[in-house]
């Protein structure tokens, strides 16, 4: 009898030390983790003020660190290549908005303002956004996982070599609702919730 209860208080210590190690268990940072990145999302795109706004669909704030975007072009080696890392230290809060701004508003070549104010150089993606070609950006997050993509026609003859779409530079590419809508076409609130919907967006150049 003693020899059982010696072995099964070894075994409720066991079952103990894996639950705590577990990183499923609730409340564990990982799973926490896990959780608040899978709800990071693209939530509105400007091809005009050349800006892509991230959303923080859940009730706690995320760690952007090595969450990156990746942008595909047939013209790149590759045909595609990433355009913006999460450095350390970089955050999003709850239901919470973090705006990226295109390199090409300082780029005289593209241009640009080379006294062009950013907010921080780690707020900026390397090259341009295009409102008048298709487009195919995703956002991963730091375990390679796509979190979140925006796709605008067809591969085609390859992204961002077909022109032609209808260019509106008066709306942005936005989720309506914020972080769960389809996109589609809405007024300018770079860093705020998305307005109304304005109109769908063409997946198909102007013929």
């Amino acid at each position: 009898m003693k020899k059982f209860f010696v072995f099964a208080a070894a075994a409720a210590l066991a079952l103990c030390a894996c639950d705590k190690n577990d990183p499923q268990v609730e409340g564990s940072g990982d799973k926490d983790n896990q959780q608040g990145v899978a709800g990071l999302v693209l939530n509105e795109l400007s091809g005009a003020d050349k800006f892509i706004e991230l959303y923080n669909t859940t009730d706690k704030e995320i760690s952007l660190e090595g969450c990156y975007l990746v942008k595909y072009d047939s013209s790149k080696e590759g045909g595609k290549s990433t355009t913006w890392t999460g450095k350390a230290g970089m955050k999003i809060a709850a239901k919470g908005f973090v705006v990226l701004e295109s390199s090409d508003l300082a780029d005289e070549a593209e241009g640009g303002d080379p006294n062009y104010a950013y907010e921080s150089a780690n707020h900026v993606f390397k090259g341009g956004l295009s409102g008048k070609k298709n487009v195919f950006i995703e956002l991963y997050g730091s375990d390679d996982k796509v979190l979140s993509e925006f796709k605008r026609g067809d591969e085609g003859a390859g992204w961002n070599q077909v022109s032609g779409f209808n260019n509106d530079k008066k709306h942005t590419f936005s989720r309506v609702p914020d972080g769960t809508g389809e996109f589609v076409y809405a007024d300018p609130t770079k860093g705020a919730a998305n307005g109304a919907k304005v109109a769908d967006i063409e997946q198909a150049p102007e013929m």
